[in-house]
């Protein structure tokens, strides 16, 4: 199941790698007046508050930035998916940034051993950071070893309870074992948080349907 886009690692890469000013995101403010703005009744300065944090932002704001995957304004539901996801594929960590920054670049050549050698260090230096789980059980489900894939999922989930992508991982793992009950769960989670993950809704129909026949 789709998670983070290409596009999303790479505008991330450019955040770290300094090219992208907090003038060019349009604020130029601290975490607290990014919050604020995303109150803001001008859907332009709603987009900028969410730049902004995706910036600058910690786990704490990701509640008030959820709030806008729901926003009457389709540009602002959209810039809320992508600051949120650069939000948790940010790391401070300098050593760990350019660590797990080479094990994207990795994962998308298919090198997923390599890769998972990588996240090893990255977990090492920062067990806090949720997206290097996610990324290690991606790679982990890419060589067929969705046991591993599924711990770290769920370590992932544990530090980052809001991360729609790695629930939608978890409910694959969960359909190729014919496990509806665990994928319904976890999809319907996924749409309770992010609910414009509109192509789940027919897996979802089905599960239920399946779960309502007892067919599981």
């Amino acid at each position: 199941m789709a998670k983070f886009s290409l596009v999303s690692v790479l505008s991330v890469m450019l955040l770290w790698s300094g090219q992208l000013s907090a003038n060019e995101w349009g604020v130029n403010s601290n975490r607290e007046d990014a919050v604020v703005a995303l109150k803001d009744g001008d859907p332009a300065t709603r987009r900028k508050g969410l730049a902004r944090l995706a910036e600058i932002g910690k786990n704490d704001d990701v509640p008030h930035m959820l709030r806008l995957l729901r926003d009457d304004d389709p540009a602002v539901r959209g810039m809320a998916h992508q600051a949120i996801e650069g939000l948790w594929l940010r790391v401070d960590n300098l050593a760990a940034r350019r660590i797990f920054i080479d094990s994207i670049t990795k994962i998308q050549n298919g090198q997923w051993k390599v890769a998972i050698e990588l996240l090893d260090q990255v977990i090492d230096l920062e067990p806090t950071f949720s997206e290097a789980w996610n990324k290690r059980g991606d790679a982990w489900l890419s060589l067929g070893e969705s046991d591993r894939a599924l711990v770290d999922y769920e370590n992932a989930l544990k530090l980052n309870p809001y991360h729609y992508g790695v629930m939608q991982s978890c409910a694959s793992i969960y359909m190729e074992r014919s496990d509806a009950r665990n994928s319904y769960a976890m999809l319907t989670r996924a749409m309770a948080i992010n609910p414009n993950l509109e192509h789940l809704i027919p897996t979802i129909i089905d599960l239920e349907k399946r779960l309502d026949n007892d067919q599981i």
